[in-house]
């Protein structure tokens, strides 16, 4: 008799579905509170606002434009040693060399030979004619005298005229009467990606998405 009343004190494990709601239950609560400090940290709309800036015809020309300028950079600018990090025991790494761009590099003709064909071709040039051949213009209203463009700057002009001068200038050697020196066409072709070819990716790339703009408009 004293071992029934023994077993009858002795708590019992709930039942398992019991035990699955309180796992739910916990579950519930740990997702609620991940969720309230993933909103908070404004990653949401961080995210949105990336997405929304570089969904658009300009930004994947800034992004090419950038690329190019990121692969000429070590060319015109070249680093220069600057310090070492020393090695750090506990982490058993090695001593490490911190390069930084030569900035004295800037009042040498050497910087600014290839940096201003550069700068023409791939993107003054095109941008110059880009404004004033401008195919986005909008039909006229009655009441306004001036033509509205979608772009201020026509992308498709933009990536013709680019193309253009990529290949005469830097595919086919052409020096404008001795105006361009080829020792900086040389140079911008070798450290663009892909040589003066590489130049003509992107801007069919730019050409593409252009269109598809133009069509889904």
């Amino acid at each position: 008799m004293s071992n029934l009343s023994f077993a009858s004190n002795v708590p019992l494990p709930p039942s398992p579905s019991v035990v699955a709601d309180a796992i739910d239950r916990r579950t519930a609560v740990l997702r609620s509170k991940i969720v309230d400090v993933y909103e908070d940290s404004g990653i949401i709309e961080a995210t949105q606002t990336t997405r929304e800036t570089l969904s658009s015809v300009q930004a994947i020309h800034v992004l090419i434009i950038a690329f190019e300028l990121y692969k000429i950079r070590p060319e015109i600018l070249a680093d220069r040693y600057a310090f070492t990090i020393p090695a750090i025991t506990f982490i058993s790494n090695s001593p490490y060399a911190v390069k930084i761009p030569d900035l004295f590099l800037l009042l040498t003709a050497s910087f600014w030979g290839p940096a201003l064909l550069w700068a023409f071709t791939a993107f003054i040039i095109p941008l110059f004619a880009a404004y004033f051949v401008n195919l986005t213009s909008k039909p006229r209203s009655r009441a306004s005298h001036s033509s509205n463009f979608t772009y201020q700057f026509d992308p498709f002009t933009f990536n013709i005229v680019k193309a253009l001068l990529t290949f005469v200038i830097f595919g086919q050697d052409v020096t404008f009467g001795g105006l361009i020196d080829l020792e900086n066409v040389a140079r911008i072709n070798s450290a663009v990606y892909g040589g003066w070819q590489g130049v003509l990716v992107g801007t069919g790339i730019g050409t593409l998405a252009t269109l598809y703009d133009a069509i889904k408009k």
